[in-house]
C-alpha cells in the first residue's frame, strides 16, 4: 500500500469516533478504493447517513493530522496495517465496528494463528493467578496464541506466563503504543515483541487516553479471538463488556468455575453463565472448537496426521487409543470410561478429543460411542 492510501485511511478513520461503523462501511462500499471517495467527496458523501459535524470535517479534506501521525509512526518504529491489507487481522473484518487502521509492533502474523483470549480482573487473588498459569500452559502446549489486554492482574499474568512457556501472545491495548500505561508493564510489552508476539492498538501515537477507550478496545479482543475465557472478574468491569461482545459475535464464552460463589471476583462469572457462557472443565472444551476451523492448533494437526497415517493398518493404531476405543464400545458414559481406564482424567479427555477429530469416536447426549472398525 502506498503512502497516499495510508494517509487516506488515517484521515477517514480520524473523521469519526472510535468504534463507529461508518469508516469500514464507506471503505467496503468502494471495495477499498478510498481515493475515489476522497476525490469525489461532494457527490459520494450523499450516499451515506453522516451527521452535519462529520460532513464538515470530511469536506475539509485535511491530511495534515494524518501526515503527523505517519511521521510519528516512523520515528517510533510503529507499523501500520489497513483494512484491506494482507496483514490486517482477518477476524476483525467480521464485525461492523472494525477499525480500518491498526498500529502495531511485533509479529502481525500471530493474528493468523489459532487465538484464545483469556481475561479477568485487575485485582485478582492467588487462585485466579494460578488458574491463569494453568490455562496458559495448556494453550501454549497446543500451539494456541493467547490474547489479553495487558492490564494489571489476570491480563498481565497471561502475557507473562505465555512468554515463560515459550508461546506467542498478543496484547491489545486501550492506549496508543507510545504510552507507558500501565507503568508496571513497560518491560512486559518489550518482552512480548522480543518473543515474536504482538502489541496492537487502534489509537495513533500521541493520542490522549480516556477511560472510555478501554471498553471500546474490548470489542477487538473478542473479535480477534476464536473464543474468550474469563478467569475471575467483579460484576462491574471491562471483563463483562468483553464477555457481552463475545456472545454478541456468536463466539464461545468460557468461564472458570468460581472457587467461592460469595467472592466478589465470582460475581461476573455468575452473570456470564446466566447470559449463555459455558463452564470451562478442561482444555478439551477449547480444542473441540477447532474441529471444523481453518485455524488449527499445531499439536492437534501433528497428532492427527501421525495417527491417521498409523491407522491405515489395524496393528499400527497406538495402544492407548485402541484401549480407549475398546472401553467405549458401542457407547459409554464419561464417568464409566474414566473408571475403567488407567490414565488421568485430563489425559483421557484430551485423547477423546483427538479421537473425535479423527472420526474414531463420537460424542453423544449421554457419553461417547465408537465409530471405528479399525480395532
Amino acid at each position: 500500500m502506498n503512502k497516499q492510501d495510508i494517509l487516506l485511511h488515517i484521515w477517514l478513520s480520524g473523521c469519526f469516533s472510535y468504534a463507529s461503523v461508518m469508516p469500514s462501511t464507506i471503505l467496503k462500499y468502494y471495495s477499498g478504493d478510498i481515493n475515489f471517495f476522497y476525490e469525489n467527496l461532494e457527490t459520494e458523501i450523499t450516499k451515506f447517513k453522516i451527521t452535519q459535524k462529520k460532513l464538515e470535517l470530511l469536506k475539509q479534506r485535511n491530511l495534515d493530522v494524518a501526515e503527523r501521525i505517519l511521521k510519528l509512526c516512523k520515528e517510533k518504529d510503529i507499523k501500520i496495517t489497513t483494512y484491506y491489507s494482507k496483514t490486517f487481522p482477518e477476524r476483525l473484518r467480521e464485525i461492523k465496528t472494525s477499525p480500518i487502521v491498526l498500529y502495531y509492533k511485533g509479529n502481525i502474523k500471530a493474528t493468523f494463528s489459532p487465538c484464545v483470549a483469556v481475561i479477568g480482573t485487575r485485582n485478582c487473588n492467588q487462585i485466579g493467578l494460578e488458574n491463569s498459569r494453568k490455562i496458559t500452559k495448556e494453550l501454549v502446549k497446543y500451539g494456541i496464541t493467547t490474547i489479553s489486554g495487558c492490564a494489571k492482574g489476570i491480563d498481565g499474568s497471561i502475557h507473562k506466563n505465555t512468554i515463560n512457556e515459550n508461546g506467542k501472545t498478543i496484547a491489545i491495548l486501550g492506549t496508543p503504543l507510545d504510552s507507558n500505561y500501565p507503568y508496571e508493564h513497560v518491560k512486559l510489552k518489550q518482552d512480548i515483541i522480543k518473543t515474536d508476539g504482538l502489541i496492537i492498538s487502534e489509537y495513533p501515537p500521541k493520542t490522549k487516553t480516556y477511560a472510555w477507550h478501554f471498553p471500546i478496545r474490548n470489542r477487538i479482543i473478542s473479535a480477534m479471538s476464536d473464543c474468550v475465557v474469563v478467569v475471575q472478574s467483579k460484576e462491574k468491569s471491562g471483563t463483562i463488556l468483553t464477555a457481552k461482545k463475545t456472545l454478541e459475535y456468536n463466539k464461545k464464552l468460557f468461564c472458570f468455575p468460581p472457587s467461592d460463589i460469595f467472592d466478589e471476583n465470582s460475581r461476573a462469572i455468575k452473570q456470564c453463565l446466566k447470559k449463555g457462557a459455558t463452564l470451562l472443565i478442561g482444555i478439551e472444551d477449547i480444542l473441540k472448537l477447532y474441529k471444523n476451523s481453518k485455524y488449527k492448533p499445531k499439536t492437534i494437526e501433528k497428532t492427527k496426521c501421525s495417527i491417521e497415517q498409523k491407522t491405515k493398518e489395524k496393528k499400527e493404531i497406538p495402544e492407548k487409543f485402541k484401549e480407549l476405543i475398546k472401553i467405549i464400545g458401542k457407547e459409554k458414559r464419561l464417568e464409566e470410561i474414566l473408571q475403567q481406564i488407567d490414565y488421568k482424567t485430563k489425559d483421557t479427555l484430551i485423547m477423546l478429543t483427538q479421537l473425535e477429530l479423527l472420526n474414531l469416536v463420537e460424542k453423544t447426549n449421554t457419553g461417547y460411542r465408537s465409530i471405528s472398525d479399525n480395532i
